[in-house]
């Protein structure tokens, strides 16, 4: 994933708000490191395949894999 990416990714983080990480297939585990870093672990979940018969829900990023489906869809809060 490019650097550029989770830069932006780790300037998120610290705006208020909920945020919002689309297809974050690639950077997940980066941005679940980055999201240990800045305190928002405990705040996000991620939902693969939304609407999809393989749908899952993951409401702890402790059981997200570190690379899931290229429909993943990552809410930070």
């Amino acid at each position: 994933m490019s650097k550029g990416v989770l830069y932006g990714v780790g300037r998120a983080i610290g705006w208020p708000g909920t945020k919002v990480v689309m297809k974050a297939r690639r950077s997940l585990a980066d941005t679940k490191r980055i999201l240990h870093e800045e305190s928002a672990f405990d705040g996000a979940e991620l939902v693969e395949d939304c609407g999809l018969p393989g749908e899952r829900v993951y409401r702890s990023l402790d059981d997200v894999p570190d690379r899931g489906s290229y429909f993943s869809t990552m809410v930070v809060r």
